[in-house]
C-alpha cells in the first residue's frame, strides 16, 4: 500500500461519506460553491485510492469531479499547518511505524 493525495468537489447531490483517513473542506468552488475536500488515503494504486473515497459515500456515486490523485513517498505525511492532525483520522503508513 502506498500513500495518496486526492482531491475532488463534493457536489451537493453526493449526500454524505464517512472517511476514517485523514480529509479536511480545503476551500470551494467559485462556479457553484462545491466544497473542495482534500484526503490521503492508503491504496495499490491511483483506481484503489478512487475506490477508497467512492465507497466511503453513503450511496456510492458513478464518479467525481476529481481534482487530482496522486501517489506520494512511502514517508509522506499529510499534517501540516494547512491540514492539521485530528483525533478521530487513522493514518499509519507502514514505513512510519509512529502515528504523527
Amino acid at each position: 500500500m502506498k500513500p495518496f493525495w486526492v482531491s475532488w468537489y463534493h457536489t451537493e447531490n453526493l449526500g454524505g461519506f464517512e472517511l476514517t483517513s485523514p480529509w479536511w473542506k480545503s476551500g470551494y468552488r467559485s462556479s457553484d460553491d462545491a466544497p473542495t475536500i482534500c484526503a490521503a488515503v492508503m491504496a495499490d494504486h491511483e483506481e484503489g485510492a478512487k475506490d477508497r473515497i467512492l465507497t466511503a459515500y453513503d450511496v456510492r456515486p458513478d464518479d467525481l469531479e476529481w481534482r487530482f490523485v496522486e501517489e506520494r513517498r512511502s514517508d509522506w505525511s499529510p499534517f501540516g499547518s494547512r491540514f492539521p492532525r485530528r483525533d478521530w483520522m487513522d493514518w499509519s503508513p507502514l514505513s512510519n511505524g509512529d502515528r504523527q
